[in-house]
């Protein structure tokens, strides 16, 4: 029973600060969610706890965020310095689960923008575990060992126990390309599985923090309250239109079995269950416990399936195109099991899998459909057609998408016209593919007043037909021009230099898809230079 005095007594002390009670501490530093990043200094010390985060360069001068883990044992034992990030960042490469592959390339942590004379870069050695399949993670050994990274200062992080509930609030660190260390803040979100051709993530997450974009990719995502480290950031919706949506850098989720858009929308993949993989401060490639193996690794002999496909109405017009899987490939065990499905997140559990079949001509031409949405090949390496199945095992089959869409107009033709600055009084217009939804253009241009877009005269391919073998004219100015920044990838633009002096001119273009169904016409208009 409380006495008058006591009870006084806890009168008052509810009427302290709570601050006095051990508030949680605020790692956002009062940053406001979905406010602009922050940039983030560290000259003073302050931001000590994410001096581990830092800018990785691969031998191919990609830049990605990664960060130090604290791979320590419960006794403080340490091995190899592990740091985590975006396979999707560092590579575009997928069915394939590298493992334990030399790497070169190095890591600058204590990466702010008043540090930058006390950078302190180590090289990379060793990528132990990369894959764009099912989850996006790289995980890469650095040269020196992490007691000589901790001596050094460099602050390793925890990884959380397990990922926050949708509306918790979290933060992401990014250094986007050719800058530094950023803080955003955001809530936490669960998402859907997510398809960004041709990459399928069957367990991600997603937020609306600002400023992320490319360097950012592969950035520690942490719970607000603890600093841990619970995610990774992989991609994002920022700055693309709708009518990408699934396609590279435009990723989408897919809601029973239909692509979904989300606009100014990142993504994640979770990496608190690395928890299980490290014994004695080392990753142990430990089957039974971490969810990293054993591995499964495709390589296509033909090319992936197409993307999409277009089902012909009874009596429509357009490409009749019978969709099947048509996939011919190999793999690093001696046989396979596969199955379809509309859900990729079934390609983890065993059910409704084939019985083993032998690796050598490995094929599948199994019909697609006949449903309209997002199909899914799941395929998974077996050692043996008596091996027992594991978490691993399934955590790491390769999931394949491909839509069956309901004919329609293709979508509109995507151009970006920049004005050229080579003093040739021209403007450089590209047109951007996106197969299969824009397969190929069609286009012409002259001056406004005469040029009739509707008639269908004189139109010219793009991608154009060949030359003919003694056409040689270098005179020609307005040279359709591939452009291709991934020389890996196939081509996505193409660009045309028109001069434009004394009147406007005006520019037609439709865009197909892989049916030959035709979009809505384009009309552009350029202004004497």
């Amino acid at each position: 029973m409380k006495t008058p005095f006591s009870a006084l007594f806890f009168s008052l002390l509810s009427t302290l600060p709570f601050a006095l009670w051990g508030a949680p501490k605020d790692f956002g530093e009062g940053l406001a969610n979905a406010s602009p990043a922050r940039m983030l200094s560290n000259a003073q010390r302050q931001h000590e706890h994410w001096n581990g985060v830092g800018r990785v360069r691969n031998d191919a001068q990609t830049l990605c965020t990664a960060s130090l883990l604290d791979s320590r044992d419960d006794s403080g034992k340490s091995g190899p310095a592990y740091v985590v990030t975006s396979s999707h960042c560092l590579h575009r490469l997928n069915g394939a689960v590298q493992r334990d592959l030399p790497i070169k390339g190095s890591i600058s942590f204590n990466y702010f923008d008043d540090t930058l004379e006390t950078i302190k870069t180590y090289p990379l050695k060793t990528l132990n575990w990369g894959s764009s399949q099912g989850v996006d993670l790289a995980i890469i050994e650095l040269q020196a060992p992490l007691a000589d990274l901790i001596k050094a200062g460099i602050t390793p992080l925890k990884l959380a126990e397990e990922v926050p509930a949708d509306g918790v609030d979290i933060l992401a660190l990014v250094a986007p390309e050719w800058n530094t260390l950023h803080l955003s803040a955001c809530t936490q979100q669960a998402s859907r599985e997510l398809l960004e051709q041709p990459f399928v993530w069957r367990v991600t997450m997603k937020n609306q923090c600002q400023d992320i974009g490319l360097g950012g990719f592969g950035g520690p995502l942490l719970d607000r309250a603890t600093n841990q480290l619970f995610g990774i950031l992989s991609t994002s919706t920022r700055g693309q239109p709708e009518e990408r949506k699934c396609q590279r850098d435009a990723p989408c989720e897919i809601n029973n079995g239909l692509p979904v858009w989300h606009p100014e929308t990142n993504y994640g993949s979770p990496v608190t269950f690395l928890n299980h993989c490290f014994v004695d401060g080392a990753l142990k490639a430990d089957g039974e416990h971490c969810e990293l193996y054993p591995t499964t690794t495709i390589t296509f002999q033909t090319p992936e399936p197409i993307q999409q496909y277009f089902l012909k109405k009874s009596g429509g017009k357009g490409k009749d195109i019978v969709p099947r899987w048509n996939l011919t490939f190999t793999t690093n065990t001696p046989f396979y099991r596969y199955k379809t499905t509309r859900r990729a997140i079934d390609c983890e559990n065993p059910a409704l899998y084939s019985s083993p079949i032998e690796a050598i001509g490995a094929s599948i031409n199994d019909p697609i459909g006949p449903q309209t949405g997002v199909h899914m090949l799941c395929i998974v390496g077996v050692d043996s057609a008596e091996q027992p199945v594991t978490n691993g095992m399934m955590k790491n089959a390769l999931s394949l998408a491909v839509e069956l869409a309901e004919p329609g107009p293709a979508r509109t033709p995507n151009l970006t016209i920049n004005v050229d600055n080579l003093g040739l009084a021209a403007y450089t217009v590209i047109w951007n593919l996106a197969p299969p939804f824009m397969q190929r253009y069609t286009y012409k241009y002259g001056p406004a007043a005469t040029t009739d877009c509707l008639r269908p005269v004189n139109y010219l391919p793009i991608p154009p037909a060949p030359a003919p073998a003694d056409e040689d004219d270098e005179d020609i100015i307005d040279l359709v021009r591939p452009l291709n920044d991934y020389p890996a990838m196939p081509l996505e633009k193409y660009a045309h230099l028109i001069p434009v002096r004394d009147t406007p001119y005006k520019i037609c273009t439709y865009a197909f898809d892989q049916a030959e169904q035709p979009s809505t016409l384009r009309v552009d208009l350029l202004k004497p230079r």
